[in-house]
């Protein structure tokens, strides 16, 4: 899914081209026309415990050039390991000082613990005079320094040797690193800075901190590539021959006992001689191990990947499963300790077709990236909503914020908006949830829409193992609501998942409230204090993370009773009930665990509209008869001449009976 999206990102990027080298966002957060290589502000900034851990793509498999300064035991690590340069005079357009560079995970220093780095290096296209080199660790929200050193720069690359013996690599880190920038008023008069890129947009490849519209943090930038920053790191004490494994994808969650699973593999020579062959290995949970040997030549700091089809073991039980991946031998000698990757699956035996796809959107009133992305899901919405359950998350500290949902923003949100289909997790990403706001403004809404619905419509077809049925009661006289809430849980499903938790929320569409959005007048932000908000979460009628349901013979059923507050229109709420595997809490550590198995939703302007007292969404009957003050008829009674109400897999008509 998210691979098919990336690729039409990415060829999006190819095809606008110079046009989102134009589009850029100024200190202020102003959208403007400028030059061409304007940076671009993402969002808002990131928080800080949501950078420790990820996982970006590090460009160790661009082309190698000469490293200029460096000795044969020194070696660049970062997002490009060449002297090669793409974009140079990159500008903010405001004179100031800012901390620029880049962010570094675990993942990628893997295979280099015990080794140490020595200093860093970056490129300018104009000197900036004497400037501050530096890292910092990155642990939850604070940034601590770890070293400073000031040096003179010039044009060109400027390599910044530390003083001291270094500092050893862990292997569990997460750093900032990087360079003060600082520019200057003739800069900004010239129109010409002096920061240099290379490659693709990447994710945590350009960071700058300082407080560019949304608070002080550290933001995203673009425009330029990757921003030409690099580590310096002494490999010296890395062994001869040595393959680190960076990560690995098994494709969908959920596969079927008779299909193969297809591996792909991602890891690094971090040894200091090349490697002209070697033996990887699979093993599901302590089965048999299924061996791959491979004659490529990897030189050292090289990446190189495995591409291959694992079998499952015959009569391979329904239910979790692990994939174990590892090296055995390097040139055909054993490997004595090598790093393992895990992956966890599931098989299934039957499955059920989802009633909806749970669309999560973690969105941002500040941002006017919101309000981009807001066009394109209210197209998709026109177009697909009948399979879709909708739900608005507003950031914590706006005017429409939840704080029950503020875990949410924890889990997900590592920037605004960003969003979640189905909650679900596919392998290699850094994170469960998407944005796309390197895109929003160079796209229009259509195109957005068009990448929502393909990942929408893929993930309606993933299997289900249990679903669940809504049914509302309304009184609009004492604005009592009242929920009757079924479904039906398959073998596979305690199977795969244990427990499960139902999670039941109300949502209201066009809500009134402010909204920073583009004057199509001034092309500036200005902020809509009459927006009407989309699906706006308004309140869990159970607990957030779900409460525990109770199956008996494959079915399940539970009531729900709640009176809606004065301020909602209840002719633009919904009710919206997911079900999930039951985690006492859900934080980092299984956060991958809590996909949703099944959504569903129903709009009280079903009810109040037509007359009804009860409309039953996703129920099994084929076809229910209501007369027209609510009451329903028994499925097999033949219905007297008149004007009913026929409520058919999910639709709703008015149908005449005639003698």
């Amino acid at each position: 899914m998210k691979h098919s999206v990336i690729t039409l990102l990415l060829l999006l990027l190819a095809t606008a081209g110079q046009a989102q080298h134009r589009v850029g966002t100024a200190a202020s957060g102003a959208p403007t026309t400028a030059r061409e290589h304007r940076l671009v502000a993402i969002g808002s900034p990131m928080t800080l415990s949501s950078v420790a851990g990820t996982t970006p793509r590090m460009a160790t498999t661009a082309r190698r050039a000469p490293i200029d300064g460096l000795t044969a035991l020194q070696r660049p690590l970062g997002y490009t390991v060449t002297d090669d340069i793409e974009v140079t005079g990159a500008a903010f357009g405001t004179a100031g000082t800012y901390p620029v560079g880049a962010l570094i995970s675990p993942d990628m220093l893997n295979g280099y613990e015990g080794c140490k780095i020595v200093g860093l290096r970056f490129a300018l296209s104009q000197t900036i005079g004497r400037t501050r080199a530096f890292i910092y660790s990155v642990e939850g929200n604070e940034l601590t320094l770890v070293h400073e050193q000031s040096q003179r720069t010039y044009e060109g690359w400027n390599n910044v040797f530390f003083n001291g013996d270094g500092i050893a690599i862990q292997g569990t880190e997460t750093l900032f690193f990087g360079f003060d920038y600082v520019e200057t008023a003739d800069m900004v008069s010239a129109d010409e800075g002096a920061l240099c890129g290379v490659g693709e947009d990447t994710e945590g490849a350009f960071m700058a901190y300082g407080n560019f519209g949304s608070g002080e943090g550290l933001y995203s930038l673009s425009n330029i590539g990757c921003l030409c920053v690099q580590l310096i790191v002494d490999v010296s004490t890395l062994p001869q021959k040595r393959l680190s494994l960076l990560s690995i994808d098994t494709g969908f969650k959920y596969k079927r006992a008779n299909e193969d699973v297809e591996i792909f593999a991602i890891f690094t020579n971090t040894g200091l001689e090349p490697v002209y062959g070697y033996t990887m290995a699979c093993r599901i949970d302590d089965g048999q191990e299924q061996l791959f040997t491979v004659k490529d030549t990897i030189a050292p700091g090289k990446q190189d990947a495995l591409d291959r089809k694992v079998l499952l073991p015959e009569g391979i039980s329904v239910g979790p499963h692990t994939l174990k991946f590892y090296t055995t031998a390097i040139e055909g000698q054993p490997v004595a300790q090598s790093d393992t990757l895990r992956a966890d699956f599931a098989i299934y035996s039957e499955s059920l077709q989802r009633h909806k796809v749970y669309l999560e959107v973690y969105t941002d009133a500040s941002s006017y990236l919101s309000w981009l992305l807001n066009q394109g899901i209210s197209e998709l919405m026109s177009s697909h909503g009948e399979h879709i359950a909708l739900v608005n998350v507003h950031r914590k500290g706006t005017a429409l914020s939840l704080n029950d949902a503020e875990y949410l923003g924890s889990l997900y949100a590592y920037t605004y908006p960003s969003f979640t289909v189905n909650r679900a997790y596919f392998p290699n990403e850094a994170h469960i949830a998407y944005d796309m706001n390197d895109y929003l403004p160079v796209i229009p809404a259509s195109m957005t829409a068009g990448i929502l619905t393909d990942m929408v419509l893929q993930d309606l077809d993933s299997p289900s193992f249990a679903d669940v049925t809504i049914g509302a009661a309304y009184d609009t006289d004492t604005r009592q609501l009242s929920l009757t809430l079924s479904g039906k849980a398959l073998p596979d499903a305690p199977a795969i998942y244990g427990e499960l938790a139902l999670t039941v929320l109300l949502t209201e569409d066009a809500v009134q409230s402010v909204q920073q959005v583009v004057n199509p007048m001034t092309n500036r932000l200005t902020n809509n204090t009459r927006y009407l908000h989309p699906s706006v979460l308004r309140t869990y009628l159970t607990a957030p993370t779900g409460s525990r349901l109770s199956i008996s013979d494959g079915t399940w059923s539970t009531t729900l009773n709640t009176t809606l507050s004065d301020k909602w229109n209840a002719d633009n709420i919904s009710v919206v009930a997911f079900l999930t595997k039951h985690l006492p809490e859900v934080n980092d550590r299984n956060v991958r665990q809590a996909d949703i198995i099944d959504a569903n939703s129903v709009q009280l302007s079903d009810v109040i509209a037509q007359g009804i007292d009860a409309i039953n969404a996703g129920a099994d009957s084929p076809r229910q008869l209501f007369t027209i003050d609510g009451k329903r008829l028994p499925d097999n009674a033949a219905p007297a001449p008149g004007i009913y109400v026929e409520r058919s897999q999910g639709r709703t008509r008015k149908v005449v009976v005639r003698q």
